[in-house]
């Protein structure tokens, strides 16, 4: 029942997310719905209250969760930290790593500017590669995969973010979201060149739209204000079904 409670917020919360992991296997689900079930309930917190304290609280509140599993102690009774428990007691990389992911989202409570590029990567890596490795396992290959598709995902999310009194980035101007595109094309590029465990590929997939959003954004840097960077459910999931049969990302 916890490991249905993940799938089901996943798949009303973050449904692209949702298609490819249900591509994983029966092991590789038990590890990784859970821990984007805890992204989606992390990332919805700032725009669910306007209350800043309330919202502090409740990334705490997760806090406290992931805490309860360093010992031997009781787990807070949620279905989420149910279907946590089995990856996460006692592993102390995991833990830090989704606490790291807990924290950065006091951006999104403060509403505060990114206050240059690498301030921005830091997020990025925090809030995207921080979830691959505690699913997948740390490596310099999957930080890059993390890093490369979580920039993706994020530009695509600027219409939606500006619309909600956010400032997402430092610099609008074309040059800038091209160089972030570019690089962030790089990162995926170095993961893809180097050797990554094929059990694991699945997990991978959850970017599998990335590389199509950032050849859109360098071809053309203002697609990202205009919100035009999607594709369409049709091109989606062709492009996944392909995927999934060649065991590829």
């Amino acid at each position: 029942m916890s490991l249905n409670h993940c799938i089901k917020q996943v798949s009303e919360y973050d449904p692209d997310k949702y298609l490819a992991l249900m591509t994983c296997d029966s092991q590789l689900k038990k590890i990784i719905f859970p821990i984007y079930a805890l992204n989606v309930e992390i990332s919805r917190i700032p725009y669910v209250t306007s209350d800043r304290i309330i919202a502090e609280m409740r990334l705490q509140w997760w806090l406290d969760l992931l805490s309860s599993f360093e010992g031997s102690g009781p787990v807070v009774d949620h279905p989420i930290a149910h279907a946590l428990k089995e990856h996460l007691v006692n592993n102390k990389i995991g833990i830090r790593l989704l606490k790291e992911a807990v924290r950065a989202r006091i951006w999104d409570i403060n509403s505060s500017h990114h206050q240059n590029e690498l301030d921005l990567w830091n997020y990025i890596e925090y809030t995207s590669s921080n979830l691959l490795k505690s699913c997948l396992g740390s490596g310099v290959s999957i930080t890059s995969y993390g890093r490369g598709v979580g920039m993706a995902f994020y530009l695509l999310a600027v219409p939606k973010l500006l619309e909600l009194g956010r400032n997402p980035l430092p610099d609008f101007s074309d040059d800038a979201l091209y160089n972030l595109a570019k690089k962030a094309t790089a990162e995926i590029d170095f993961a893809r060149n180097n050797t990554l465990d094929r059990r694991t590929v699945a997990g991978f997939r959850l970017g599998w739209m990335a590389p199509i959003v950032l050849r859109k954004i360098m071809k053309k840097p203002q697609l990202v204000l205009s919100g035009e960077l999607q594709s369409s459910e049709f091109r989606k999931k062709i492009r996944l079904l392909r995927l999934t049969f060649l065991n590829s990302y």
